[in-house]
């Protein structure tokens, strides 16, 4: 854990002066317990004071624990009790049982049950200290979420006792000890004598294993060797002979389906960190880190289903996270493991080598990998050429992000792919977005999940694919409270500041200046905008700027970031990319100082807290500072306000992209942001291109516009914004976007147009010409609508429930001519429009304004709304014919009501805004 300085006057002093932030260093701080249980450090490693039950010797001390000796062959039942202060040392191979053979019958067999109490602690020395399960004979270790069982090594131990709280994960290191093999009845495929595969004749040894042989594999496919449950197995791998054999963390030889295994853990094993051989036992809520070989290996006629992996490699040690191997071509039992809900994340060698005879279902996972997914090898599944399904290996709603693409150069590619696009759901071409590593973007959850219940009983209906929930986090998951360094303490990422602050008990990570590298902005940390941001130089209009340097900007869900004054604020120059990467469960939240200190004076009227978001692209406008052509590369323009330098956009590629934002929150921005007064909009999308995405977004209390678009053609569904100071949507400069689901209510004592709909004059192209669908607005400030120079505009299937006058339609609006010219001027289709004080208000060119509503189909200015909870439909909403909006955007979705909200049970707008609700106070 950091360590924070104390808070000295001076250092107070200084911290008050810096970047405008108020916020106070917490002083010094207890540092937290290491990972996996161990003490706070400064052990002596003199003898423990606690006792051995009476059937185990004491041994050497190891990290001030009392050593209890297991040794030998256990012929008879036995329990490890857990004892404060005491641990047991595997003392040379440990045998539980003696073999009883395929059949359960060998003579001298004899089957046991060693049952280990949740919190024991196991350790080792070197690869002689292992521990054998032997076929017949069972393992109980049935460990409790707050007290994991721990096999790990003697060096191990002595890290989490000394003072060096900086090695307690343990680095590098492995190979500290040997490992766990269990040997089991089940069914294999690959037989060392003459034998018919999958029969009880059909034998094999686990390699290296000797004096006796560890022999597996039967008939028995219920076979039970024990249970596995909150288990960690950490720094084994030791080779257990000269020959340098090593063991995995865990063997699972011929172990049947009786057998429970779930939250188990294999941490810096040397081998692989589990591997089957055979045998169909069914594993949930596995978790393997850092090991130095394969993650997970099956071979030998493996038929077990697992669900819930969570994979990562170590930067310095991993082969392939899944080996999948069988002892041939159409070998049964074949080797056709099913592995469902898995993430995987690594930089080694592949995700995937799929090899000899191997089948195989993977669903629902997410491969975020640093080389090639996959090294599909000629000899994989039924070793011909083509895609076969039920033969060969097959993946659906999966999620592959691979730097080097699917396969490496020496794979069967053609199958690969064939097999990868014949499944449901597969993507080889999104971004992954996990936040904190592991937990499920938005990119994540758009994955539709495949039914794994159809492969399996085993498996737990789920409706999301990788290994953890959108609503699950870094300190609630499946994984914590058990696990062993999984999880480590937040750092600022590369490209920010650590503060040496901290706010709302997370690390303040500052953001400031250009970003010429992409930035990450990782979950588990706070982030304060330090003055104008710039993601990325500006490339020009045509991608070409001689000085431009593009960037990305990445903001995991679930990241808050902050602002303290005008100066501080965000610019996406035109090139480079944002991605907030938010979640319904984990919106990401961009907000003031004040907000997150609970500083604010009225809360409810709080603006003007921080400046804001401007996103400059490379679309079409129609508005140019110089004299040049509308709509052409050459027609560009700036924000107002943002200068050294100046904020530039415009061009001419339609489909720029800009980045993504999805489920994000803007809230009390729009601070002046120099002397001359200019206010920022929440978010100002400037020249943004149709290539951007943007959905489920809201801006809340800002001092200028919630949002306003400066032509360009970027489209946005699911809006929602709420106490804007300023007009809610402005539209501007050519913007021809769709807007569809936008629910809008002003604030009482703020607000002024709920949609200010401009242009560079009449005519001009691209018009200003926003198709606006499933609106619902709710104010009482100045009108609904101010429609005025040059726009057109087509606004169909909402709802308007307005205190004041309903629109101020200008002269100068649409064609600038007296009477309705569709196509020239401001249509309305489907709209109920309920305002107190009538459709127009007295300086509007009533007589047009009242033609255009007459001229459109469906339209009300006499009925009552009759929405509940501000601004959910009720009878009269329902009762309107809705318009076709596919008749005017192919961008736009087919809906059967007018308004943005359906009724009652549409809540799209739930759970990742805020104020919409009482209970939900922003």
């Amino acid at each position: 854990m950091r360590l924070k300085l104390a808070a000295s006057a001076l250092a107070l002093a200084l911290a008050a002066c810096s970047q405008g932030s108020d916020i106070s260093s917490p002083g010094t701080t207890t540092p937290t317990t290491p990972p996996g249980g161990g003490s706070d450090g400064g052990g002596d490693g003199g003898s423990g004071s606690a006792e051995c039950p009476a059937a185990f010797t004491e041994g050497e001390a190891v990290a001030g624990l009392t050593t209890c000796n297991l040794s030998g062959t256990y012929l008879a039942n036995v329990t490890l009790e857990n004892i404060e202060g005491l641990a047991y040392r595997i003392d040379g191979r440990i045998d539980i049982g003696a073999d009883t053979g395929a059949d359960g019958n060998l003579a001298g067999g004899q089957g046991v049950t060693m049952t280990i109490d949740p919190g024991v602690t196991l350790f080792g020395e070197s690869g002689s200290d292992y521990i054998v399960v032997n076929r017949g004979s069972q393992l109980v270790a049935d460990g409790e979420r707050a007290a994991p069982i721990v096999m790990t090594s003697a060096d191990d131990l002595e890290r989490q006792a000394d003072s060096d709280a900086s090695n307690d994960d343990g680095g590098d290191n492995i190979s500290e000890w040997g490992g766990l093999v269990i040997l089991g009845q089940a069914p294999i495929n690959r037989c060392r004598d003459a034998a018919t595969p999958g029969t009880v004749d059909c034998e094999n040894l686990v390699e290296g294993v000797t004096n006796p042989e560890a022999v597996y594999g039967g008939d028995d496919s219920n076979d039970n060797s024990g249970i596995l449950r909150y288990l960690q197995v950490r720094f084994a791998g030791f080779a257990i002979n000269t020959a340098g054999n090593e063991l995995n963390g865990i063997t699972f030889a011929g172990v049947g389906n009786g057998t429970t295994v779930d939250y188990v853990q294999v941490h810096n094993n040397s081998d692989d960190g589990v591997e089957f051989f055979g045998g169909n036992v069914n594993v949930r809520h596995l978790v393997l880190t850092g090991n130095d070989d394969d993650s997970i290996d099956t071979d030998n006629g493996y038929q077990g289903s697992i669900q819930y992996a969570l994979v990562t490699q170590r930067e310095n040690g991993g082969d392939n996270i899944v080996e999948a191997s069988s002892a041939g071509n159409g070998v049964t039992p074949l080797s056709n493991a099913n592995i469902s809900n898995f993430t995987f994340v690594g930089n080694r060698t592949n995700a995937f080598r799929l090899n000899t005879g191997t089948v195989g279902r993977y669903v629902n996972g997410v491969v975020n990998y640093g080389k090639e997914c996959m090294r599909w090898q000629d000899s994989a599944g039924d070793g011909t050429t083509g895609f076969t399904a039920g033969s060969d290996p097959a993946f659906d709603s999966v999620l592959f992000d691979c730097d080097l693409g699917l396969t490496t150069s020496n794979s069967e590619t053609a199958t690969a792919e064939a097999s990868v696009a014949a499944g449901t759901n597969n993507s080889t071409d999104v971004s992954d977005s996990l936040a904190s590593q592991f937990f499920p973007g938005p990119n994540e959850q758009a994955v539709t999940p495949f039914d794994a219940t159809t492969l399996s009983s085993f498996f737990e209906p789920v409706t999301y694919i990788g290994a953890f929930g959108p609503d699950e986090s870094v300190t609630e998951n499946w994984a914590s409270g058990w696990s062993f360094a999984v999880f480590p303490e937040p750092e600022c990422p590369s490209g920010t500041t650590d503060s040496g602050f901290d706010l709302q008990g997370q690390n303040v990570c500052q953001v400031s200046g250009i970003l010429t590298d992409d930035v990450r902005l990782t979950r588990g940390n706070i982030y304060e905008i330090v003055g104008r941001v710039d993601v990325g130089i500006d490339v020009g209009a045509d991608g070409s700027a001689t000085d431009g340097d593009p960037a990305a900007l990445t903001i995991e869900s679930g990241v808050t970031m902050f602002g303290d004054e005008g100066e501080d604020y965000i610019v996406v120059n035109r090139g480079s990319q944002i991605f907030s990467n938010g979640t319904r469960e984990n919106p990401v939240i961009m907000t003031s100082e004040a907000d997150l200190t609970n500083s604010q004076v009225d809360a409810e009227n709080a603006i003007g807290e921080w400046g804001g978001v401007v996103i400059l692209g490379r679309a079409p406008i129609n508005r140019c500072r110089d004299a040049a052509t509308p709509g052409t590369v050459a027609c560009e323009n700036l924000v107002e306000g943002v200068t050294n330098p100046e904020a530039v956009y415009g061009g001419a590629t339609a489909d720029d992209d800009s980045g993504s934002i999805r489920f994000t929150q803007v809230r009390h921005a729009g601070f002046a942001i120099n002397t001359a007064g200019n206010e920022l909009n929440g978010i100002t999308f400037a020249g943004v291109g149709t290539g951007t995405e943007v959905e489920y977004i809201q801006v809340h209390n800002n001092a200028d516009d919630g949002v306003e678009f400066f032509g360009g053609g970027v489209n946005v569904k699911y809006l929602v914004l709420t106490g804007n100071d300023d007009d809610s949507i402005d539209t501007d400069n050519g913007y021809n976007g769709s807007i569809q689901y936008a629910i809008v209510v002003q604030r009482e004592s703020g607000g002024d147009n709920i949609v200010e709909a401009s242009s560079a004059g009449a005519g001009v192209t691209p018009l200003s010409n926003a198709k606006i669908s499933n609106f619902t607005f709710v104010g009482n400030r100045t009108n609904a609508f101010r429609l005025n120079t040059g726009t057109v505009g087509r606004y169909v299937n909402g709802v308007v429930n307005y205190g004041k006058e309903c629109m101020r339609w200008e002269s100068s609006a649409g064609d600038a001519t007296a009477g309705f010219t569709a196509g020239s001027d401001p249509a309305f289709d489907s709209i109920l429009f309920d305002c107190d004080l009538g459709l127009t208000t007295s300086n509007s060119d009533t007589a047009t304004a009242q033609a255009s509503v007459d001229a459109g189909t469906n339209n009300s200015t006499t009925t009552a709304s009759t929405l509940s909870s501000t601004f959910v439909n009720g009878s009269a909403e329902s009762a309107v014919t809705v318009f076709d909006v596919t008749t005017i955007s192919s961008d736009l979705d087919p809906v059967d009501y007018i308004g943005a909200v359906k009724d009652s049970s549409d809540t799209w707008w739930q759970g990742w805004s805020c104020g919409l609700e009482a209970s939900d106070a922003c």
